[in-house]
């Protein structure tokens, strides 16, 4: 793809949850419901935004190479990262 995607912040907090959460492979991975989970504090607020919202920037991470698509979970798709994202966490956010 011509132009690099950005990661913003929203983005870069769904690609450290599913690092931290261990999900790095096609069977490790997490569902939107368990994302949403991790990242909601005492009040019951997070801030990821809404269901949909959270699909449509998983859905562009998946296009741009940053995470895939793991096993179902029951009607669930589930997602986790990959090499791509790997390397930009573990190198503090910087550039992949």
């Amino acid at each position: 793809m011509g132009d690099e995607y950005k990661i913003n912040r929203a983005d870069y907090l769904l690609l450290s949850t599913l690092y931290a959460s261990g999900c790095m492979d096609y069977y490790h991975s997490m569902t939107i419901a368990e994302i949403v989970a991790d990242n909601t504090d005492e009040n019951g607020n997070h801030p990821l935004g809404a269901r949909m919202t959270i699909y449509r920037k998983l859905q562009k991470l998946v296009a741009h190479g940053y995470i895939s698509k793991g096993i179902r979970d029951d009607h669930a798709d589930t997602y986790y990262v990959n090499e791509k994202t790997i390397r930009l966490i573990e190198d503090g956010g910087k550039k992949a």
